[in-house]
């Protein structure tokens, strides 16, 4: 850093990751400047008005351990709330959160105005500056207005910008989303320091008026009537709703009080063989198909033009209708996102059951953007190419509010780490969601937006949203990303589970009348040997409130007094121990290898029992850990036994 820097982290963009990670900055200490073209947009959802989902709200609920505000805010603004997978295991379940997408903006914005350590400028990066020929470091960004504005990190949040360009049909104009143009100038300047950059592409669905939707075709979809909260200040009861009063009129005027808020709810319908055969008649017009977009769009959220293509044998799709805001009377179009000419969607909306009747207030548009190839990044997001500059979000190639808000929170607090010179943030695939995307990022060639599944985490029992205060807290903590009070209170929460398990681990009940009669006061099988009480507590379809109301009408509960989220996860720990306590153990044992360093000048070749394919991939993309040789494209199980074979017999290497 320069004597000159005014700053210790400069946050380009204002986005979900640009949010987070000026948030993460500011909170560690860190004089933090977060510059954007227009600060109405802070915050701002430009698709999909929700946050969570599978795979995604775990993600939430780890920004929200590490200090963030997203979870915070999408519970504030909430319109309806529903737990989504109930019927399978706790590892999938997800928390999906319908938000007015307007107070969200304005309630991330009022929280990055009262940060301290923060500032917020409207002005525009054109540029990066640059000191050192051998080893490039960034000191700083120029700005359109402002000049030179120097800082010892800066954090790249582009999103959707750089080079963007919006698609409709036969339509093309330069822009990021609607009303924002694209960024040409810092893309130049990325691709003028050899930064290898990719097209992709992504998309939004129409949106319609909903007072010309005809709900009696479709299929009502409410709200849970369970108290559901993605953030610890929401589930302590700690924070207030912001909310407007219901609109007058439309398919989302009518308010329900369930799980102890107001909730609308959402509607599902389906496209129609009718529509379908509009599309494909009219495919020679998607930019898709008559090579106006060249980007890649996402595999797991298709355009309908893309869905119809690809699975001609379904005769129908989903399509959700979800409300914008309150008082707005735009309806989002969930499902059918689209770039065909406005006259098209026209015909097909209302082909569809329900908009028979439907005015479309916006029309569907695709994105065409640049993204940085991530595999040029450190896991701490910092760039390989030129130091103290990071990347978070979309620029990475990622699609998602909370792909973007995950990597933003980790870019930003190892920016703040490096002004500061404290030790790194470093997630791994065993100790979070954000850890497993930011390793596939790195690690594995993408050729599409990536997008967080839970089925990409190996170890998702042990990644639950509700282990993320208890795994993430104490590095939080040590950065100063959350203060003494939220570690002090995680702490005891963990404390309260342990000693409760240890409790029910020591306490016995018999078979005899007595223990019998106050199992079954329960509705609980009397034991027809000794159990211990997590004996009994495991057993399927039992209740562990009931258990431990039992133990205490025995004059043997020896635990703690629990409250309702506790206990929840506590009946979690205790009916999937045995199952939770296996993963752990496979976790440890590939951590051990995980961060086992490789020479880098080894000869692959070398190798005995390598395959020759192995050993091209490798030598070719020479990853860094036995960690990274695992999952590069290519390379199997036996190819790393194969590798660490050879590497017990080199000098050992200390981890990074």
């Amino acid at each position: 850093m320069t004597a000159a820097a005014t700053h210790d982290v400069i946050v380009v963009g204002s986005g979900h990751a640009g949010c987070e990670a000026a948030l993460a900055a500011a909170r560690m200490g860190c004089r933090t400047l977060m510059i954007a073209p227009n600060l109405d947009r802070v915050g701002y959802m430009p698709c999909n008005p929700s946050i969570g989902g599978p795979g995604k709200s775990q993600i939430v609920a780890e920004v929200d351990a590490l200090g963030g505000a997203m979870a915070m805010a999408a519970d504030a603004t909430a319109m309806q709330v529903r737990q989504l997978n109930m019927s399978k295991g706790p590892a999938v379940r997800a928390i999906r959160i319908q938000c007015d997408k307007a107070l969200y903006a304005i309630v991330m914005k009022e929280t990055l105005e009262t940060q301290s350590n923060l500032r917020l400028i409207q002005d525009e990066a054109v540029g990066l500056i640059i000191a050192g020929d051998d080893q490039p470091e960034v000191i700083g960004i120029r700005a359109r207005i402002s000049g030179d504005l120097h800082a010892a990190s800066v954090v790249i949040t582009a999103g959707t910008f750089l080079r963007a360009k919006m698609i409709a049909g036969e339509s093309q104009s330069a822009g990021g989303r609607a009303g924002d143009s694209g960024d040409t100038h810092l893309s130049a300047s990325l691709d003028g320091l050899a930064f290898r950059l990719r097209r992709f592409k992504t998309g939004t669905p129409p949106r319609i008026d909903a007072r010309s939707v005809d709900v009696s075709r479709t299929q009502p979809q409410p709200g849970d009537d369970t108290e559901l909260w993605m953030s610890r200040a929401g589930e302590s009861g700690s924070l207030a709703p912001v909310q407007l009063p219901p609109a007058a009129s439309g398919i989302f005027a009518s308010v329900a009080r369930l799980g102890g808020r107001d909730q609308v709810r959402c509607y599902q319908t389906t496209t129609s063989p009718e529509a379908h055969d509009i599309i494909r008649e009219n495919l020679h017009r998607a930019p898709m198909y008559n090579g106006s977009i060249e980007g890649t769009g996402p595999r797991y959220c298709p355009s309908i033009e893309d869905k119809i293509g690809r699975f001609a044998d379904k005769t129908s799709h989903p399509v959700f209708l979800e409300p914008e805001g309150w008082r707005s009377h735009e309806v989002y179009v969930q499902g059918m996102s689209t770039s065909l000419p406005a006259d098209i969607q026209d015909e097909v909306v209302r082909l569809v059951p329900g908009l028979e009747d439907a005015r479309i207030t916006r029309y569907g548009y695709a994105v065409e953007y640049d993204a940085l190839d991530p595999t040029e990044l450190r896991r701490t997001l910092e760039s390989q190419r030129v130091s103290g500059l990071f990347f978070a979000g979309q620029v990475n190639g990622t699609s998602g509010y909370e792909e973007a808000a995950g990597q933003g929170v980790v870019a930003g607090a190892n920016a703040a780490a490096r002004a500061l010179q404290l030790p790194e943030l470093v997630l791994t695939r065993q100790d979070s969601y954000i850890g497993v995307m930011i390793d596939d990022l790195i690690s594995k060639p993408f050729n599409e937006p990536y997008r967080m599944l839970s089925s990409r985490a190996e170890y998702r029992l042990l990644l639950r949203s509700d282990t993320a205060d208890a795994r993430l807290a104490p590095v939080a903590h040590r950065l100063g990303l959350i203060d003494d009070e939220r570690y002090e209170v995680v702490n005891k929460e963990t404390q309260t589970i342990e000693q409760t398990i240890a409790a029910l681990e020591s306490t016995w009940l018999g078979a005899n009348t007595r223990h019998g009669q106050a199992l079954e006061a329960e509705g609980l099988q009397a034991p027809v040997r000794s159990l211990t009480a997590l004996d009994v507590a495991r057993r399927p379809h039992t209740s562990l409130s009931g258990v431990i109301r039992s133990v205490q009408s025995l004059g043997l509960w020896k635990g703690p007094d629990l409250d309702e989220v506790p206990l929840a996860r506590t009946e979690i720990a205790v009916r999937y121990g045995a199952f939770i306590d296996k993963e752990r153990k496979e976790a440890l044992r590939h951590q051990a290898n995980e961060f086992r360093l490789i020479p880098s000048d080894l000869d692959y070749a070398a190798v005995t029992g390598l395959r020759v394919e192995a050993s091209q991939h490798l030598a070719a993309s020479r990853p860094p850990s036995v960690g990274h040789a695992a999952r590069t494209a290519g390379v199997t199980p036996s190819d790393i036994g194969a590798l660490l074979v050879h590497l017990a017999r080199l000098p050992a290497h200390s981890p990074p």
